[in-house]
């Protein structure tokens, strides 16, 4: 009997389940009622998707033999697979009382305490499990499993690594092991990771788009479609390669083979997460709004009902509802960037000489936001304040990269470095306010902010609207931007600097020779509209008032920054489509130095803004080299930013409330040349003493917001919304 018993077990181990199952059923024939026999049975049905005959075959089992721990182990494996993890977890306990010991219980009580949510219980018995049996692979990948559930994904690391050399062909292990570095941004050794795992199994689909992502992340654009490629190619059907694919895609600027690629994502997943507003923003960047109508109360449908179906930034050129901003804001954080269970920051009291305040960005490059803030930083009073600027990307080796490298007082790329590592970075500098100038912008690490790295957490500048998180304390804005009353529809205590939210680099030269007309593709005579936004700011209703702008102003052109073929083509259809002729519309292509596109910038008469995604530096920068900004103000944050600039430049007279009274405005200093000569000497009056320009005051009155945020927390006092008194 022992011998066939063995016989049979060594035929079930080796997944000769028939052949097994046959030998146990002799047995039974030979020897009624063998608990063992009845048992392995049961195990048998269990793997071969009969769980409930299973355990009917075990409690047979266990009734004739109440004393076997192995089989309340079975037991509660077959239970979990019901679905039924509290009856589970009770078999399991019942393995326990009779074995302390039986590692197998231990291991499987452990997935039944994750089955019902309790982390830190199933991580416990999976490190008893581990003591008595070090050399498991299964519970080495349970526990490195739930130590990512905990975000301990450094502590998984080793016990997926432990499992990968006792067993170099685990698969489990192996791809968790490249998804693991991948997550802490350990990205060369996620490559390497994920190229061993390709070795042994070449035709897993979801490895090569794992790769893609590594290599996405590395700025390796073009290896990264490559490998998206050859997961599709594996599987047409996989819908997370198509998405990264329209990412990579969109990133190249190749935005027509993007935009296909999210079509393919939707047809295989129509709720995929953030796939429509992903098509959607992109059909905006090359302005075709064919679909525009339907695209779009489909989104705000969407944002309303709280689904994930387009990320924060993209949605600011849809909507200037700050309520669905919010919402938006916070199904985001919780899908993709969730507090951590265990802040990094735990609550200690700092006492420093200097309040010490890190920026980070991946933006301190040629940027908006380094041309923005760079001469703030270099004026912060180095008495009271210690500046650390933290790059989410290399140094950019141009006199713009170099200048705000040499700002702060020290500047750390964290590029290769994950969420914690930066956060805990955070903690050893000792910050005492983390200002994230990124946001939810391109390159976004919001997940840095979700570690809690530090006591006091701004949303400042490159973001324009709330970001929905309970980890970030303060925005700052304007009683413009954000005016008394809107505190509701933003997440963050909001503070209030006087004048404008937006600092200027003062310092920022312009070319002192101004191209001719001709030479920057303008006709000789005629009023010149200018609008150099993005593309994706142009929504088809301000586009209607500016062709109504054209029709009525004869002569006139449009002045708009290069968009590509395909944007520039959609552009002049829309236009003949309205009455107007397609070459009255100009593209002025790119100009690599800031201070030449100024000179340029002066051969404009007006510059449009958009709505509901207001120009930000792009309208500061026309308003420095002397162009009037004509915007209409919305009712959101970044609806409200050329409201809050225009007064701070003492303009508020070209603030409309309506397309209707912009369009009357502008057809108006069109056709008055007095008017909008007094309106331009004005504005070169003011650009000298106006707080817009004045970057000293800027700094000043930011410095001031610290002060108090500083100081409230030194006080235990949570964070609290406050405006900011005008510099003396």
């Amino acid at each position: 009997m022992a011998d066939t018993y063995q016989r049979a077990l060594s035929l079930h181990r080796g997944g000769e389940f028939e052949q097994a199952r046959a030998l146990y059923r002799h047995l039974l024939r030979t020897h009624p009622g063998d608990p063992d026999a009845l048992h392995q049975l049961g195990v048998i049905a269990v793997q071969t998707g009969d769980p409930q005959g299973g355990i009917e075959l075990i409690r047979q089992s266990l009734e004739i033999k109440p004393d076997q721990p192995e089989a309340f182990s079975s037991l509660g494996n077959a239970l979990r697979i019901l679905q039924k993890p509290r009856d589970a977890l009770e078999s399991f306990d019942h393995a326990l009382e009779l074995d302390p010991r039986c590692a197998p219980a231990l291991n499987n009580r452990g997935s039944a305490l994750l089955d019902l949510g309790r982390q830190d219980e199933a991580l416990e018995c999976y490190a008893r499990a581990l003591e008595l049996r070090p050399n498991h692979t299964g519970t080495l990948l349970n526990h490195g499993n739930t130590l990512v559930r905990l975000g301990r994904r450094a502590e998984a690391l080793q016990s997926y690594e432990r499992a990968v050399q006792l067993r170099p062909d685990f698969e489990p292990a192996l791809r968790a092991q490249g998804r693991t570095l991948l997550g802490l941004r350990r990205l060369e050794e996620a490559l390497a990771s994920l190229d061993r795992y390709l070795l042994l199994y070449p035709e897993r689909a979801e490895a090569h788009a794992g790769r893609g992502v590594a290599l996405f992340e590395l700025q390796r654009v073009e290896e990264a479609i490559e490998s998206y490629d050859r997961a599709i190619a594996l599987n047409p059907a996989l819908a997370v390669a198509h998405f990264h694919r329209a990412v990579a895609l969109s990133v190249q600027a190749s935005y027509a083979e993007a935009i296909a690629s999210y079509g393919r994502v939707l047809e295989l997943e129509p709720e995929c997460a953030w796939a429509l507003g992903g098509q959607a923003h992109l059909k905006l960047m090359q302005c075709d709004w064919q679909a525009w109508p339907q695209e779009s109360a489909q989104l705000l449908s969407a944002v309303a009902e709280d689904k994930p179906a387009i990320i924060p930034l993209a949605l600011c050129a849809f909507t200037d509802s700050a309520p669905l901003q919010l919402r938006c804001a916070r199904t985001y954080v919780e899908r993709c960037f969730p507090p951590a269970p265990r802040p990094v920051w735990a609550g200690e009291s700092r006492a420093h000489d200097r309040i010490r305040v890190a920026y980070l960005s991946a933006d301190f490059r040629t940027h908006p936001v380094t041309y923005t803030l760079t001469g703030v930083l270099e004026r912060h009073d180095r008495r009271h304040f210690d500046i650390t600027a933290i790059s989410l990307r290399p140094p950019e080796d141009t006199p713009v990269g170099k200048r705000m490298q040499a700002a702060a007082d020290r500047f750390v790329d964290v590029l290769m470095q994950s969420d914690t590592a930066v956060a805990n970075l955070i903690r050893e500098l000792e910050i005492d306010i983390l200002v994230d100038l990124q946001g939810y912008t391109l390159g976004t690490r919001a997940g840095i902010l979700a570690q809690r790295a530090a006591p006091i957490q701004v949303n400042f500048l490159g973001y324009p609207a709330t970001m929905g998180a309970p980890y970030v304390d303060y925005i700052l804005a304007d009683d413009v931007v954000i005016p008394v009353g809107a505190e509701s529809d933003y997440a963050e205590q909001v503070v209030r600097l006087p004048h404008c939210y937006l600092p200027f680099d003062d310092r920022q030269p312009i070319s002192e020779r101004i191209p001719t007309r001709s030479e920057a593709g303008l006709p000789e005579t005629g009023f010149v509209f200018c609008a150099f936004n993005n593309t994706y700011k142009i929504t088809p209703g301000v586009f209607d008032v500016w062709m109504s702008l054209l029709r009525r102003t004869p002569g006139s052109v449009l002045w708009l920054r290069s968009a590509g073929p395909v944007a520039t083509a959609n552009l002049q259809r829309e236009a003949a489509g309205r009455g107007v002729a397609p070459e009255r519309l100009i593209f002025a292509e790119g100009i690599p130095l800031l201070a030449e596109h100024l000179a340029r910038l002066r051969l404009a008469d007006l510059f449009l803004d958009t709505l509901p995604y207001n120009a930000h530096a792009t309208a500061a920068h026309a308003l420095w080299a002397g162009v009037p900004v004509l915007s209409c103000r919305g009712a959101a944050f970044a609806a409200r930013v050329g409201a809050s600039l225009l007064r701070a430049v003492g303009l508020s007279e070209l603030i409309a409330e309506d397309l209707q009274q912009y369009e009357s405005l502008a057809v108006q200093l069109a056709a008055s040349p007095e008017k909008l000569t007094a309106i331009r000497a004005r504005l070169a009056l003011n650009r000298r003493t106006c707080p817009l320009f004045d970057t000293s005051r800027s700094c000043r009155a930011l410095e001031s917001a610290y002060r108090t945020m500083w100081e409230r927390a030194q006080a235990s006092e949570p964070p609290h919304s406050f405006s900011v008194a005008p510099p003396q």
